[in-house]
């Protein structure tokens, strides 16, 4: 069975690069706390990082690098 593949809106995109940057190295470890607990519905993007979620799952963070600003 072929799955299509998910990418993220420029939006999901835009709420984990601005997460990682105000949380830091750890941001990943961060962010997967939150989904567990539910409290990412605290945060500024809330919304928007539980769509990413929702979509991908939180494995999807294992792979995930932000993009790189300079290019």
């Amino acid at each position: 069975m072929k799955f299509a593949k998910v990418t993220l809106t420029q939006e999901q995109q835009s709420a984990l690069v601005a997460f990682a940057t105000s949380h830091g190295r750890n941001w990943k470890s961060a962010l997967r706390r939150l989904w567990d607990t539910g409290r990412d519905e605290r945060e500024p993007n809330g919304p928007l990082l539980r769509q990413v979620r929702n979509t991908l799952g939180p494995s999807c963070l294992v792979r995930y690098r932000v993009p790189d600003q300079n290019k």
